[in-house]
């Protein structure tokens, strides 16, 4: 290996095997080449991107600084080493190296496309959509500007550009998972349900839904009456979704067959409290039945509306022995009879959905502490390190706010069920107040009064707009305004709930 053209193919070579995953002789045969040729180019930067693939992200970095010194206007270079940096989350860096590589090749479609998708993460979403707006310039068919562009648009509250998009995408790449889920979410958003339901079959082909149960042995039901039949409905997703499309369990019941429930432990309890005729379960095997649907295709299965939800008041209850449990520790001194307000402020951090639902902090609820005649208590699990004791009816209260916020305890929900106490305590609430998470789901499949608190551009299942929901009858929504943070809409659901109390006590 003495003449460039046999580096050259030695160089292919790698470049093969770092395709097909042979990391290990890929790097062997650059090691080859450097052996011979301690500083070409292009060795060097494959051996980088090999170590990349391996995660050994040191030693790809001292490659790439070598890189930059012996050429420093060499893009690629600077790209790769960008894609390094957001591999390590290193946004600062990766924003650095691909505005380099930018400045050294200002047409490069991937480079505007990957610098946009650095500034997205970062929060800059209005220069990223620029540059997918120029990468789309230069290939008005490149599939990842594309569908970004689309999902940002979304994000933005501009949904039906968004569609727009999202319909173009799958049209230039029709098989492309992320490309009709998102397409459903923004459908559903805008309550188009029969093709969003349609649409949002495809999130079993997207990286954030491959944990799909098992059921090999049963025939997916895909609408119909089943009569002499056993269906098996297995939950899907998050508790708040369980809770919100258990309320379709009674129409698949009316079909005419036995339908089964298969629901994770800790919500048995809390479900078998509906009062449909079904059998919930959480101990099942993927063999037993006749048909299996996921909980969160009965929409489409059913060929739901808006119009056509269920429209009774409550579909869960709350255990009487509970809620007598209940109100004798927070209502059985008579000087405690004021109506208790229930708060929710945050959801499950690391849930996909979690960007923008949750209040800042207990805190931001002070215009509701404001409010004369009231009770404010917390209705979500807090560790001992938040709470406190405190002269209040439960004993205690949230640490470290300039008002009282109760909080009914340390043993509040500890046991391996779910809901169990916030559901009773709910039932004691005159009202329940919540962000977008799965106790607001509960507070309205109780059949509770609440306030939903919803980011201006919500999850879909809140659609736009409107201040109710058909999902609960007993729910009013109180939304962000576009710009705007949650103090203006607590101050609203602060309004709202003075005269909801006002009115109940009449």
């Amino acid at each position: 290996m003495n003449s460039q053209q046999e580096i050259h193919v030695v160089l292919e070579q790698g470049i093969a095997l770092q395709k097909a995953g042979d990391h290990d002789a890929a790097a062997n045969l650059c090691r080859d080449i450097l052996d011979i040729s301690p500083d070409n180019l292009d060795a060097l930067l494959l051996l980088a991107s090999v170590r990349r693939s391996q995660a050994r992200y040191g030693e790809a970095l001292d490659l790439y600084r070598k890189l930059v010194e012996l050429d420093p206007d060499r893009p690629d270079v600077w790209y790769n080493r960008g894609n390094l940096h957001a591999d390590r989350n290193e946004l600062n860096e990766a924003e650095e190296s691909y505005r380099k590589a930018l400045a050294l090749s200002p047409h490069n479609v991937g480079f505007h496309a990957n610098l946009a998708i650095v500034l997205a993460r970062r929060g800059d979403e209005t220069e990223a959509m620029d540059h997918y707006r120029s990468a789309l310039d230069i290939d008005p068919q490149h599939t990842i500007a594309n569908l970004n562009l689309a999902n940002l648009l979304a994000d933005r509250g501009e949904t039906r550009n968004a569609v727009a998009l999202l319909r173009k995408v799958i049209a230039l790449t029709p098989n492309l998972a992320e490309g009709h889920y998102n397409l459903a979410l923004a459908l559903l958003r805008l309550g188009e349900w029969t093709n969003g339901f349609a649409e949002y079959e495809w999130r079993w082909k997207t990286a954030q839904h491959l944990d799909r149960p098992a059921y090999r042995n049963l025939k997916e039901w895909r609408g119909g009456t089943f009569p002499g039949r056993e269906l098996i409905v297995h939950a899907e997703q998050g508790l708040g979704d369980t809770i919100q499309f258990a309320k379709l369990l009674g129409v698949a019941k009316s079909l005419g067959g036995d339908v089964v429930f298969h629901v994770p432990a800790k919500l048995e309890r809390l479900m078998k409290t509906m009062p449909f005729d079904v059998k919930v379960t959480s101990a099942h095997r993927a063999s037993e039945g006749d048909f299996q649907v996921p909980l969160m295709s009965l929409p489409q299965r059913l060929k739901l509306t808006p119009g056509s939800i269920p429209g009774q008041m409550s579909y869960l209850k709350a255990e009487p022995e509970r809620v007598a449990d209940w109100r004798q520790r927070l209502f059985g001194d008579p000087a405690r009879e004021k109506p208790l307000v229930g708060l929710v402020w945050r959801g499950n951090p690391s849930s996909p959905v979690e960007k923008g639902r949750s209040l800042s902090s207990a805190a931001d609820f002070a215009p509701l502490a404001a409010i004369d005649g009231i009770r404010l208590i917390a209705l979500q699990k807090l560790s001992d390190h938040d709470i406190e004791p405190a002269d209040v009816a439960s004993g205690w209260r949230v640490k470290g706010l300039p008002f009282t916020l109760e909080y009914p305890g340390p043993d509040f929900d500890a046991g391996e069920d779910a809901f169990i106490d916030t559901a009773a305590t709910m039932a004691l609430c005159a009202i329940v107040i919540s962000v977008c998470t799965a106790p607001l789901h509960l507070a309205g499949a109780l059949g509770r009064p609440a306030i939903g608190l919803l980011k201006s551009v919500p999850d879909w299942r809140w659609m736009m707009e409107k201040q109710t929901t058909p999902w609960y009858p007993t729910m009013q929504l109180v939304r962000q305004k576009p710009g705007e943070d949650f103090a203006p809409a607590i101050e609203r659901a602060a309004l709202l709930c003075r005269s909801l109390v006002s009115s109940s006590s009449e």
